[in-house]
């Protein structure tokens, strides 16, 4: 799951709080949704020192938010309200962990920005599906539980995360192994959220890849998706081709450097 453990808590204690340039340079919201996906915001910059890729992703979600809920009437203040609460505790889960990519950023960056591309790519607008997207790794990264999410986000939303959470009782190569293997078993809620993972997963390793991974390891990882993809039901025809063009994307980078 691309997760890096920090070695202390006191990483976080030595950055400043910027929650004063979180405000300032949010985008404009709207009426009470715009407050609640403000003060979303500003306990994210405080809780990420206003990291620049997760304040981005942020901004790009609450931009989609905000068109849903005012443009679309898609959304409702509620609805607006359960997913920021969602945003709120992925961000608390994954406090201590980084991508594995280049730059390390705060893991909250890449649960963010599958929401942002469930709804943004999908056109989603199924709440319990973003909020999907937005919990899928707490469970298998973090220490939260099933229960802990049905008690919070409902059922449905606990049963999402469930399909999307790999056994880490077994050995990395077997849990890849079945992730193409139950990949066709998906829900279409789980299907829409795998191709955004995936999506998300396959844009950051060709733009920001890790520095220890070869070429070996990153074709094997574009092999991987792509039979995962393969695989799963028919739930998303704008994903599912946002997917193959970054795959496909990646092959042709390749033949040119041959």
């Amino acid at each position: 799951m691309f997760v890096l453990q920090l070695l202390t808590a006191a990483t976080l204690a030595i950055a400043g709080l910027n929650a004063d340039a979180a405000i300032s340079s949010a985008p404009n919201e709207q009426v009470d949704e715009g407050s609640i996906v403000q003060k979303t915001r500003i306990r994210l910059a405080e809780m990420t020192h206003s990291n620049d890729t997760v304040m981005k992703n942020y901004d790009n979600l609450s931009e989609v938010l905000n068109n849903a809920y005012s443009k679309e009437k898609s959304l409702t203040q509620a609805q607006v309200q359960q997913i920021c609460e969602a945003v709120d505790f992925a961000a608390e889960k994954h406090r201590f962990q980084t991508r594995k990519n280049k730059d390390k950023t705060p893991y909250i960056s890449h649960p963010i920005g599958v929401a942002y591309n469930v709804m943004a790519i999908g056109e989603v607008r199924d709440v319990d599906v973003i909020i999907g997207a937005l919990l899928h790794d707490t469970v298998e990264d973090t220490q939260t539980t099933f229960e802990e999410i049905e008690s919070k986000f409902g059922k449905r939303v606990s049963s999402l995360v469930r399909e999307l959470t790999d056994d880490r009782s077994l050995a990395v190569e077997t849990r890849k192994r079945m992730q193409v293997i139950n990949a066709s078993q998906k829900s279409i809620g789980a299907a829409q959220i795998k191709l955004a993972d995936k999506l998300f997963n396959l844009n950051d390793l060709m733009h920001n890849t890790p520095e220890d991974w070869t070429q070996a390891r990153i074709d094997g990882y574009y092999e991987w998706a792509q039979a995962i993809v393969d695989r799963l039901p028919k739930a998303n025809d704008k994903l599912h081709d946002a997917v193959e063009d970054i795959i496909n994307t990646y092959w042709e980078n390749q033949a040119t450097k041959k």
